[in-house]
This record gives structure tokens, C-alpha cells and sequence, in this order.
């Protein structure tokens, strides 16, 4: 019996292992039956399209086992279709016209659930070739044309045979250049000239015309006004001319000489001025000429006394409406400024210095006539007086002739306008107010006359019973 049972207990453990091996099969291929594919998509051609700058379009092809999207990341291309099942293998990709002179590029994407695949392509620029700007002008005495170029493509310039001789290039890299440049020969003509540079790639090409000024005859001072102190000094006075000239003393004096010297140039010449032992200041002229061209400056030495306070001029002439008048005094002691008059106030602090800036500043003439002060700069027995004439303001008249019984004056207006006269036209006359009205006791025509110095503007309110209206002095 313990044998039996022995094998009993064997058959039921091996059918027990027996039924766990099969349901362990059962449920294996129960797990395999409900996966189903990882998603994938791909590519068939990973080689990059290129498109013309006129766009166009490209097939693309690729393998998906799902469903798909597909989109571009830029606006200037597209893709259609934009979705589809694992049954669809192709796309077709367009891309608009390339405007700008640059290349560009833009990725397509494909995705189908969690896979994703990307292709770039690109797009070639437009061929461009343009110059800032197509006109040069150049002054006859020569100097540096600069051309500024944008490309994208290599290019070459030529220049006018009839303009090789005064137009030569800087450098001749045209190839990688984006600036040229050209050396433009002085005009020693009268006569204008022009030149033309071509700049060409294929059919591309801009043209630059470079415009030269003829030579003008001229004859010029770099300085028309000299001060000398007391005790003298070589002045040199610089000229600017193109034509020959001549030279001559105007005022008939033995305290100026010119200085022979090789070392100088024609238009530098040398004088020298003796010192002055005098109490009074005084002036020459040199006169520069040429008779032919009628062609003429003149240069003014001023010399003052010993221990003496310089000044270019003793008197300066200002406008009605002030503002500033500035100097330079040049003076070896200290000195004092004094005003004649309180329409002139000095603007700035400054010292007795060797050379001393002042400024003023002039207020506006009210009236129609002239009037002067002094500035005056002292230094113990030593003075220097500066006359100052101020225009008076232009008269402005405005005459007009009406039938009214009561008449209200136009309204003035002007920067330099402060007030002015109202004639009534009945021997009647006031201070001109913007709000003034007259009232007449007899009918007309009544002629009313208004003097407003410096007036620029003028507004009638009421043009009823105006029958003239005269402007001439306005």
C-alpha cells in the first residue's frame, strides 16, 4: 500500500506541473496577441532638396505603419497632403518665389504617434547687384570717388575709356569688394566733366556717374584782419588761389615790409611790422589782385600803441531785433569793462588775459530810429572804445479806408513787434492795443493809419465797410 501510494502522489504532483506549464503557455500568447506594433516613419530619400529662387515643387517620399501629420516650420512653403493613413507613401512639398538676396532654408516634419522624422531643404537667393547710389559729385580739386556695393553674386566694374585718365581705381579686388574706390583727378579745366563705372555680373549691372566741377578762378585770404601789438612782429598772411596775382601796398607806409624767403610757399607771404613807439594806433591795407579776371582781396594790419588794449574794430553795426555780439580783445595789462547803456549786458565773466573772448548781448530797438552806445575798456590811463549802432526797427504802416461808425483795429503780431500808433483817420490818434475800438462822430470814409515797427503779421476780424486796404508799407 505505501507503494501505491507513492505513485499516486508522484502522478499528481507531474499532472500538477503539467497544467501550470500550459496555462503558462495559454497566457503568453494571450499577451502577444493584444501588443501591437511600436510606431514608426521614415524617410526613403534623406538627401536634402534644393529649389530655384522661383520655388516650385518637390515629391518626397517615406514609410509610415500608422496613421501620419506632416507640416513645414515656415511660411513661404507647404505640404500636401498634410495628413493620411499608413496606406499613403508620398507628399509633394512647394515652395513660393525666393524675393530676397538671401538664401534660405526650412525643416518638413513628419509625425506618426510618438515617432517623428525631419528633413531640411533649402531654397537659393535671388542674384542681386545694386549700388547705393548712382550719382557722385566730386569738386575740381579731386579727390575720392566711393562706390558702395550689395551683391550676392561675383561681380566686375568697367570704367568710361573717355574717363580713364582722371577716374582710377584704388583697388582693383572688384570680385570680393563691397565699397570701390577711385581716385578722381583735380579739374584744372573750366569746363565740367563727367565719367561713368559700370558694374556688371551676367545680365546684371548698375551704372555710377562721377560729376567733376571745372576749376574756378579764385583768389582768396584765410584771414582778412590782422592786430599787432606795440612792439611789432612777422605776420603771415596765407592765400588760396588758382590764378596768378600781384601785390601792392594800399596806404602809403614805412612800418610795413615784406620778407623775402625762399622757405615759404607763392601763396605764403611774410611782413614785418616795426614796433610802434606812438600813443595813437594804426592800419594798412595790402591789396592781392589779378587785373585780367578782375580778382581782388585785402588784408588789414592794425597796430595799437605801446601798453595798449587791441581791438579788431572799433565800432559794430547790430540788427533792430539784438542779440549777441561777440569779440576778441587782446590786451598786456589787465582792464575794466563799462557799459554806456543798459540795453547792452555783458553775457560772460572773463579775465585780462593776452586774448580775451567777450560777449554781449544786445536787446531788441523798439523804436523805428537808430541808436549807439559805448563799451568801453580801461585800463589805468590806457582806454579802448567801442561804438555799438543799432538799426531801429522797420516801419510797418498799414493804411486802410471804411465807412463805420464804430471800428475795431486789426490784431499785429511779429517777433520783434512790442506796440505802436493808431491814427483814427478823424485827428484822433492812441497807443495801439490789440482790443482798441473808435467810435466816430461823423459818417465817413474814415482813413485809419497804424504804425506798428516791426509787425509781420496782420489779422482783420471784420472786413465789413472796407472799401481800401493799402499794404505798401506793410
Amino acid at each position: 500500500m505505501e507503494l501505491s501510494m507513492r505513485k499516486l502522489n508522484i502522478c499528481c504532483l507531474a499532472g500538477m506541473l503539467l497544467s501550470a506549464v500550459l496555462w503558462s503557455a495559454c497566457s503568453d500568447d494571450k499577451e502577444n496577441e493584444q501588443q501591437p506594433p511600436a510606431p514608426s516613419v521614415a524617410f526613403t530619400d534623406n538627401s536634402s532638396p534644393v529649389f530655384e529662387a522661383a520655388g516650385g515643387e518637390a515629391v518626397i517620399r517615406f514609410t509610415a505603419n500608422t496613421g501620419w501629420t506632416a507640416q513645414t516650420d515656415q511660411e513661404w512653403c507647404s505640404v500636401s497632403p498634410s495628413q493620411g493613413d499608413a496606406s499613403v507613401s508620398t507628399l509633394t512639398l512647394s515652395v513660393a518665389v525666393n524675393d530676397t538676396p538671401d538664401e534660405r532654408n526650412a525643416t518638413l516634419i513628419l509625425k506618426a504617434g510618438t515617432a517623428t522624422a525631419r528633413l531640411t531643404f533649402s531654397q537659393k537667393q535671388k542674384d542681386a547687384l545694386t549700388v547705393t547710389s548712382n550719382r557722385i559729385e566730386v569738386g575740381s580739386e579731386g579727390g575720392t570717388a566711393t562706390v558702395e556695393v550689395m551683391a550676392n553674386v561675383a561681380f566686375e566694374y568697367t570704367i568710361d575709356e573717355k574717363a580713364a585718365a582722371w577716374l582710377t581705381p584704388v583697388q582693383t579686388r572688384a570680385l570680393t569688394a563691397t565699397r570701390l574706390q577711385f581716385n578722381v583727378a583735380a579739374n584744372e579745366s573750366s569746363e565740367k566733366r563727367e565719367g561713368k563705372i559700370v558694374i556688371h555680373s551676367g545680365e546684371l549691372s548698375e551704372t555710377v556717374t562721377v560729376y567733376q566741377e571745372g576749376e574756378v578762378p579764385a583768389l582768396t585770404l584765410t584771414q582778412d584782419e590782422y592786430t599787432v601789438g606795440s612792439e611789432g612782429e612777422v605776420i603771415s598772411v596765407e592765400l588760396r588761389s588758382n590764378v596768378p596775382y600781384e601785390m601792392r601796398l594800399v596806404d602809403d607806409v614805412d612800418w610795413i615790409s615784406e620778407v623775402a624767403t625762399r622757405s615759404f610757399s607763392t601763396y605764403t607771404r611774410r611782413f614785418k611790422v616795426e614796433p610802434n613807439e606812438g600813443y595813437d594806433y594804426r592800419t594798412a591795407r595790402i591789396a592781392f589782385f589779378n587785373r585780367e579776371l578782375s580778382l581782388a582781396d585785402t588784408v588789414t594790419v592794425t597796430q595799437v600803441q605801446k601798453d595798449a588794449i587791441l581791438i579788431a574794430q572799433s565800432e559794430y553795426a547790430v540788427e533792430a531785433a539784438g542779440g549777441s555780439l561777440d569779440f576778441a580783445v587782446n590786451a598786456n595789462v589787465d582792464f575794466q569793462v563799462e557799459l554806456s547803456a543798459e540795453w547792452i549786458k555783458r553775457s560772460a565773466s572773463t579775465r585780462g588775459l593776452v586774448e580775451v573772448p567777450l560777449s554781449f548781448t544786445v536787446e531788441a530797438n523798439p523804436g523805428t530810429g537808430e541808436r549807439e552806445a559805448f563799451i568801453i575798456l580801461r585800463a589805468g590811463q590806457v582806454e579802448q572804445s567801442i561804438r555799438v549802432l543799432q538799426a531801429g526797427q522797420t516801419p510797418s504802416v498799414l493804411r486802410l479806408t471804411h465807412t463805420n461808425l464804430l471800428f475795431s483795429v486789426p490784431l499785429f503780431s511779429g517777433a520783434g513787434f512790442s506796440g505802436g500808433n493808431i491814427a483814427w483817420g478823424d485827428g484822433k490818434e492812441e497807443a495801439y492795443r490789440s482790443e482798441a475800438k473808435h467810435t466816430y462822430v461823423n459818417e465817413g470814409p474814415h482813413t485809419v493809419s497804424i504804425e506798428v515797427p516791426g509787425a509781420e503779421e496782420v489779422t482783420l476780424p471784420n472786413l465789413t465797410g472796407i472799401t481800401d486796404l493799402d499794404l505798401t508799407d506793410f
